[in-house]
């Protein structure tokens, strides 16, 4: 027996650790995912449009969300509601606005708010009569694919009212949504146009709320904690201050950290268990088959024996079946290589510690593509020599 003591030996520092790796590769593709979507997912930072009387609601679960965080950078006045039971769009604001706008040669402006199911909006522009048929009012639907809004038909042949100083035009509105108010200058010179925009808006009923907080009275920003385990629906309020420009809110959801850090836990185990038990048969099977093979392996050659022609009426035959004898008692003394047959054995794999072959046989064996041991039919990593003294 030429087998070194330490052939089973556990696998080196390097090859350990790559499977260390591989196991702690799962739980953390999966961290990366859920910090992913705590951060940008469904409850991440928004960037919201209000104006003036709106009134916009967000449902939010406390399993998953721990507070809510208004910023107002320009302090216009946002108050922020949670209640634990949806509120009825009940109230009704009527509010008006009118402004100066200069809108240079083949330019836009306009005008961004939101309404809510229910509510209306007219409008009237105003320029000198040579520039009325130069504008071009489009009122546009929608956040990130927008639409166009078509205006309540009226008595005229027109969408629009056109009168000899200025256009006019209503909508009702029949969902919750953002609405864009777009003039377009169609002259080569710049014009000075009056925009009236009177609109009767749907308005949620927040007197039940349970919490309430406003940036009015605590700076830029206010935060709201919401009651676990239950939905709550927020609401979040502007007054009217006659603004139409940047009603622009940055509404943040702090995550329930300890939520889902027992549904990644939870998603480990389970991985693991499954792993686990498809490893075990693994095991279990890969054992049965490197029996069978070792066993196939002793018993069947790879290289098939020479044959050793018989002879009748003389001495030879003794010979040879002394001969096959030999060689079978030095075979099964582990001395000649199981694929030669001629040299002695005089190499061990690593890392099976198998001594099988000589060490022409074995360089062979890692020159080819299957690289495995001929015993037990393992990946051979390297090749080291037996010295006799």
């Amino acid at each position: 027996m030429y087998r070194p003591t330490w052939a089973h030996s556990t696998p080196a520092g390097p090859q350990r650790w790559q499977e260390s790796w591989a196991r702690l590769l799962t739980p953390l593709t999966l961290w990366i995912c859920v910090s992913v979507s705590i951060r940008y997912g469904y409850y991440g930072d928004n960037r919201i449009t209000l104006g003036p009387s709106s009134s916009r609601m967000i449902k939010a679960s406390s399993v998953f969300v721990q507070q809510v965080e208004v910023r107002d950078v320009d302090k216009k006045g946002v108050s922020l509601y949670a209640l634990s039971e949806e509120p009825k769009l009940s109230q009704q604001v009527n509010w008006n606005v009118s402004n100066y706008l200069i809108i240079g040669a083949y330019n836009r402006k306009g005008y961004s708010f939101w309404l809510n199911k229910g509510s209306s909006i007219s409008m009237r522009l105003e320029a000198h009569p040579t520039h009325v048929n130069q504008l071009q009012v489009v009122m546009l639907k929608g956040e990130r694919k927008l639409e166009i809004l078509q205006p309540k038909q009226t008595s005229s042949v027109n969408s629009y009212n056109e009168s000899e100083i200025g256009k006019e035009a209503e909508f009702s509105i029949e969902e919750d949504d953002r609405y864009y108010l777009d003039i377009t200058n169609t002259n080569p010179k710049s014009i000075i146009i009056t925009v009236n925009v009177n609109v009767s808006s749907k308005m949620y009923d927040t007197t039940k709320a349970k919490a309430i907080c406003s940036t009015a009275t605590k700076g830029s920003s206010c935060q709201l904690r919401l009651t676990f385990p239950n939905t709550h629906y927020v609401i979040l309020t502007t007054p009217n201050n006659g603004d139409l420009l940047g009603w622009y809110i940055e509404l943040s959801f702090v995550a329930r950290v300890i939520t889902y850090i027992g549904i990644l836990g939870f998603i480990v185990v389970m991985i693991f268990l499954i792993l686990k038990y498809l490893g075990a048969c693994d095991v279990e099977s890969s054992t049965v088959v490197e029996h069978s093979r070792q066993e196939i392996s002793e018993t069947y050659p790879i290289v098939p024996p020479k044959t050793v022609p018989q002879t009748y009426g003389t001495n030879e035959e003794d010979d040879d079946s002394g001969a096959s004898s030999s060689s079978s008692e030095e075979l099964y003394d582990e001395k000649l290589c199981v694929i030669c047959y001629d040299e002695q054995r005089n190499c061990f794999f690593v890392p099976c510690g198998h001594c099988a072959t000589c060490y022409d046989c074995a360089q062979r064996i890692m020159d080819g593509e299957s690289k495995v041991c001929p015993i037990c039919r393992r990946l051979i990593h390297k090749v080291r020599r037996l010295f006799h003294s």
